[in-house]
């Protein structure tokens, strides 16, 4: 009777969690190559959620990209970092698509975008068409496939999105029949987390990780009150050695689902709560990634679904509990992983916010130090939180360094971060910022000052402290001496502290197009793709940051 119990439960889940309606004959492939991924939907990566699937290209770059639906292009943008050269396509299904790292539009449209740079004397450019202006039909080229952008290798990145309302949805819904896939997903290990002040793992109140040993654990892990689950798992395809986020996951105990996730739609909104999915600290302090079978206080992801208790194990008999993850791909290949934990009664440990602040996910909350205010909205943390300050005193520096020690504790959105300023030796407010400070490095958030102190929006919790940026951008030339030979003008720009806000090239006075990678802070001029001619010029290189400093390189080069 309990097994026919649960087929119905399970039957019932996959119900409620079918994928988005999709007719593979709605979309065509975007190449006319067997397809293969280097990425799928919503994979996790830092602070969000691979939005589309990235189809491989053989290697190289140059490869013929065909509209997938009829449509119109409606919008292309070119960036050094990000998409790089992107296009979107807007179909009459109801659908957008979105092309990345593109080599090269359509002519017609990089001939305008071309137009575009030269009329606003910018690298970067975002342009909206409407209906009649660009219309494709199914199957036509629109652009060659690339490398351009965060991108490491030759792939297009390919996204869709319901128009409506901007929702990125699975492409695979589209391609299932297209891609062969016999392997199902693999876990690695699993995890066990008290509920803070009302459950214990191994008699303690902290995570427990254990490796899976084929399908199960080696050891039974003690547990009492409510505990939580976490796995760290992948998935793979046929024909690749890559792998991939897994589609879907479910999570048994005894004969009640206590936990599931579909990985079918996200918004762009809900990005940031993947820190509230996975194990942060393990992720920040390992790269490892785990995601939990449980939902924090403050997690509205839609990708997940949970039972009355949030997902959390209540266990209150001293017997074996039977734990079972179920996790699948698209194709239906399943993999599923069994072991027990075992109720032994023990005294849970209460919430201790010791020398720190406790703050409540659900209320506004500040925190004061000498020289430091922190101010989180309601609703910024995930959970509950115990935040403290280390305060280092630096005498002869514009403010003290603050260590908020709650860098496990992610932030959704952001919050207000304010230091005051021990001294101003400039009056240029401009040059001042508030620098998030890891290890030797660091990087700027910017800021304003205002009576003496220096804000800004944070979006994680760390080490600040204020700085002054009065060091312009380094700007230097790569293989000079190859200029005129291979007609390509090469510069290595960066700027560590408040970073670059724009730059300008001019060869004999003329405003002339160079393009900026932002992965390999490379700046280059295409002397032969620009028109210029064979001979003597003059170069002109104007680059500035945030904080208002310029280099400007002058040079006289021969081509």
């Amino acid at each position: 009777m309990i097994r026919y119990i649960r087929i119905i439960l399970l039957l019932f889940v996959l119900f409620l969690n079918m994928p988005l309606k999709a007719d593979n004959k709605d979309f065509s492939l975007p190449f006319d190559f067997p397809v293969l991924f280097s990425g799928n939907f919503a994979e996790l990566r830092s602070n969000h959620f691979h939005g589309g699937v990235d189809f491989k290209t053989q290697g190289v770059t140059g490869k013929l990209v065909h509209a997938v639906a009829d449509g119109y292009v409606s919008r292309v943008t070119v960036a050094p970092g990000g998409y790089g050269n992107a296009m979107y396509v807007t179909h009459y299904n109801g659908y957008t698509t979105v092309y990345g790292h593109l080599e090269k539009f359509m002519p017609a449209i990089e001939t305008l975008v071309r137009e575009r740079q030269y009329r606003d004397e910018t690298f970067s450019v975002d342009i909206s068409f409407g209906q009649d202006e660009f219309p494709v039909k199914r199957g036509d080229v629109i652009s060659l496939s690339g490398n351009t952008g965060y991108s490491f290798g030759p792939h297009l990145h390919f996204e869709v999105r319901e128009t409506e309302n901007n929702e990125l949805v699975n492409p695979l819904f589209f391609y299932k029949e297209q891609v062969r896939d016999t392997k199902p997903p693999k876990a690695y290990a699993v995890a066990l987390y008290p509920r803070s002040g009302k459950g214990s793992v191994a008699r303690s109140n902290r995570r427990v990780i254990r490796k899976i040993d084929g399908t199960s654990l080696r050891d039974t892990i003690a547990v009492w009150g409510e505990v939580g689950f976490g796995v760290k798992a992948l998935d793979f395809m046929d024909n690749t050695s890559n792998n991939y986020g897994v589609y879907r996951m479910e999570l048994m105990v005894d004969d009640s689902l206590l936990y599931s996730s579909t990985m079918d739609r996200v918004a762009f909104s809900e990005n940031r709560l993947i820190n509230a999915w996975v194990d942060y600290e393990a992720y920040y302090m390992r790269g490892e990634w785990f995601m939990r079978s449980h939902l924090l206080d403050n997690n509205p992801l839609r990708l997940l679904s949970v039972d009355d208790n949030r997902g959390w194990l209540r266990v209150d008999e001293e017997r074996l509990y039977r734990v079972e993850y179920t996790l699948a791909d698209l194709h239906g290949n399943v993999s599923r992983y069994r072991f027990f934990v075992k109720g032994e009664r023990c005294d849970v440990q209460p919430v201790n916010s010791g020398a720190g602040q406790y703050f409540c996910w659900d209320t506004d909350n500040e925190l004061r130090e000498l020289g430091m205010r922190l101010k989180i909205p309601k609703g910024e943390l995930f959970e509950d939180a115990t935040l403290h300050v280390e305060r280092t005193e630096k005498p002869h520096a514009l403010s003290d360094r603050y260590n908020l020690n709650g860098v496990t504790h992610p932030l959704w959105r952001g919050c207000e971060l304010s230091i005051r300023l021990k001294n101003t030796p400039l009056d240029d407010h401009k040059k001042y910022y508030i620098r998030y400070v890891r290890g030797s490095g660091g990087y700027g958030v910017g800021g304003t000052i205002k009576d003496g102190w220096i804000t800004a929006n944070i979006s994680s919790l760390g080490c600040y402290e204020a700085a002054m940026d009065t060091v312009p951008p380094v700007v230097r030339p790569i293989n000079e001496k190859q200029w005129g030979r291979n007609g390509f003008l090469s510069f290595y720009m960066s700027d560590s502290e408040t970073g670059i806000k724009s730059y300008k090239g001019y060869i004999d006075g003329q405003f002339t197009l160079f393009k900026f990678s932002s992965k390999n802070v490379r700046l280059t001029c295409n002397l032969r793709a620009e028109g210029i001619s064979r001979g003597t010029h003059q170069l002109r290189l104007v680059v500035t940051d945030r904080a208002g400093n310029e280099t400007i390189i002058e040079k006289t080069f021969k081509y």
